[in-house]
């Protein structure tokens, strides 16, 4: 299977695609590598900006994961423009074109920032979103934006 995992190079692509290579996935990774590249070797780069690949450019993944975007929350309120563009309009566009693609399966990694923030307890996904921060907000937008193009029933 061929996957393409956007942010990859990030915390969690870098620990996630060892994984998905040792399972024989073929994985290709398209990234802005604002902190490196550490992949290994037999990672495919993608070097394209997100909002460069077209419909053409997904047709032979399976599965596209999104793990890319501003990771916090200081850094959304630094740059609340990129912190649109980044977690709210790019999953939304890379779910739209995998969708036109044919993809079968598209991964989007959310955040827990959705939930808010707390001191000295657990969230789960059966607590109401409550996305007064930036990063949050945006995240969420996300999700709803993609739930729209769910073939599935909710």
């Amino acid at each position: 299977m061929r996957i393409l995992v956007a942010g990859g190079a990030g915390y969690i692509g870098s620990t996630l695609i060892p994984k998905l290579l040792e399972r024989g996935y073929e994985v290709d990774v398209v990234d802005l590598f604002w902190f490196g590249n550490a992949l290994p070797a037999d990672v495919g780069i993608v070097n394209r900006d997100l909002f460069d690949l077209q419909v053409s450019d997904l047709k032979d993944y399976e599965q596209v994961i999104f793990l890319a975007g501003l990771s916090n929350d200081p850094m959304a309120e630094f740059s609340p423009s990129k912190n649109f563009i980044f977690n709210a309009a790019a999953p939304a566009y890379l779910c739209y074109i995998a969708k036109q693609a044919g993809v079968r399966r598209y991964v989007y990694a959310s955040s827990c920032s959705v939930y808010g923030y707390t001191e000295n307890e657990l969230f789960d996904e059966d607590r109401p979103v409550w996305d007064f921060q930036a990063s949050g907000r945006t995240r969420r937008d996300a999700t709803h934006r993609q739930e729209f193009l769910c073939d599935c029933a909710a």
